[in-house]
Parts: C-alpha cells; structure tokens; sequence
C-alpha cells in the first residue's frame, strides 16, 4: 500500500467535493461516459466492487501523470482542502478500481471540465486530520506547501515507520486519530508548575504510544469494557448516549521511563476513566492501578 495525497484548494474543494467525494455516483452513469475499449471491462469491475452500484470518485489534473502512473488498486489518497491554518484533510480514499488511461469524457461528466482525466474509485472515508497533524506524522517541514499539486509519500524517507507502516498508519487515521485526540484534549495548559509538566510529558508519550497502535486499544476495550478499574465509573451510566463506548487507555507499564519502543500486549494495559488517568500521572512517579485504588479506598 502506498500513501498519496492531493492539494484540493478551498476553491477547488468547494466545488468539486460535494458531487463526487461526499456524494456518491450511480455506476450507470460513470459506464455511460467512459472510453469504448474499457466499458466491459469497468463494467464488470465497478458492478463486483460496488456491488450497490454506487461509488465515490476523484480525478486529477494531467500534469500529475508523472504520480499517478505509481498509483494501484488498494492504495490510499488523502485529499487537503487547505493547507491554511492548521488545515484540514477532510476525506480519505483507498483506491478500489483503477485505470491508467485518460477519460475526459468521464471528468466532464463528473466536474464539467475535462481537465481531470486520471479518475479513480472508492468509498470514501471521513477523517479529522490537519495539515499540520499530517506533516508531523510524516516528517514534512512546517513551511512546506504543496502548491495544488499531487504528491507520493515515499514511505523510506518519512516518518510512517513510527506507525508501523502505511497499513497501520490508515487504520490509526480511520479508528485511531479520535481516540489520541480525546487524550490529548486532557493536557494541562498551566505554564508555572514544573509537576504538571512532567505529568504532560509523561501523559503525550503515553498518548503517542496508543496512536501508533490503535488495535491494542481497541482490543482494551473489547475485553476489558468502558467502566474504569479503579473507581468503576461508567460514561455512559452518568451521560448516556454522550458517553457510550468511551473510557481511556493507561500503560500500566510507565512510558516515561522506556528510552526506546517495545511491544506490549492486553495484560500491559487498563481502562481508565478522565478522572483516574489524571490522577494516576498526577506524581512525580505514575502510580499503579493498585496504589490508585487504595487511594480511592482511603478517602
């Protein structure tokens, strides 16, 4: 699998996302404006792919051949609405079916211009990713701007190694990127206190532990529930449908006190609940679920 992603523009975006990105196309009418050697061939592919016969759909400029000549079926696209900001890359597509060959006939169809031939199918998938998020997690400058264009992540030259690879890296931007987020929201703002800094830094090496493996939270989760460990505290129970299925992710384990990465499993971790995972990064050395629960025991 290979990462590419496409510099939309605000004014691009707004016009083009809502027919073809967040809105989805009857497959008829794609066959219907599509080159004559290829229609029994997409026809057959499109109607097994999308089987109830609808699909999202990108293309983009000829310019970006050079790129999207690398592009395969089960590869992923990340489209930028602006890099302004902190940005923000609203839409994530993994490629179904792909043809190489121009189909102007078909980008007039979709846009009404005939300047995206190279078109591309999928479903796609929302995400709350900003620009600065992705270069972060890929190991882009700050001041790098991709000017409209389309680009291929070279995954040897990146960053995406701290996720595993780009597999893991999707999943974590799919099912992943909310719940690191979620953690993140609980840092402590305050300037003056050396403690709570250390707790910071202890709590966002923990964070980014979790984001680069998604599947050990969820599988946290799945076998431990949603009610804390310590205090048997329950989101849903006090906030209903607001706090269904959300409850935090602890290393039992101490991060702060790893220098390098290392693979953890089910018995390494607990769920937590806002209130205890504060609490338990709280002193100068994390404490353990145990100490937490004596602590709730003695007051």
């Amino acid at each position: 699998m290979q990462l590419f992603f496409h510099d939309v523009g605000l004014k691009g975006s707004a016009r083009d996302f809502p027919k073809t990105i967040f809105s989805e196309i009857s497959v008829e009418h794609i066959l219907q404006n599509v080159p004559a050697d290829l229609k029994d061939e997409m026809s057959k592919r499109l109607k097994e792919s999308f089987p109830d016969g609808f699909c999202n759909v990108w293309g983009v400029p000829a310019g970006a051949k050079s790129v999207i000549k690398r592009l395969n079926v089960n590869d992923a696209m990340l489209l930028i609405r602006t890099t302004g900001g902190s940005g923000d890359l609203p839409a994530l597509c993994v490629v179904k079916e792909f043809w190489r060959e121009p189909m102007s006939e078909l980008s007039n169809f979709l846009w009404e211009s005939g300047h995206y031939p190279f078109v591309f199918f999928f479903k796609t998938q929302k995400i709350e990713l900003t620009w600065s998020q992705f270069k972060e997690h890929v190991g882009y400058k700050m001041n790098f701007r991709p000017s409209g264009n389309v680009y291929r992540v070279k995954e040897a030259d990146s960053k995406l190694s701290s996720f595993g690879n780009v597999e893991s890296y999707i999943d974590f931007l799919i099912n992943g990127l909310k719940i690191s987020e979620s953690v993140l929201q609980y840092q402590i703002d305050a300037s003056g206190h050396a403690s709570e800094y250390e707790e910071g830094e202890r709590k966002l090496r923990e964070v980014s532990y979790f984001a680069r493996n998604p599947q050990l939270v969820k599988a946290a989760k799945d076998i431990y529930g949603y009610t804390c460990q310590a205090c048997t505290f329950n989101f849903e129970d006090v906030y209903g449908e607001l706090g269904k299925h959300y409850i935090e992710c602890h290393h039992l384990n101490p991060l702060s006190e790893r220098e390098t990465s290392y693979r953890s499993s089910i018995d390494d971790v607990c769920v937590l609940c806002s209130n205890c995972h504060r609490m338990i990064h709280r002193p100068n050395s994390t404490l353990t679920l145990k100490q937490l629960k004596e602590q709730l025991e003695n007051y």
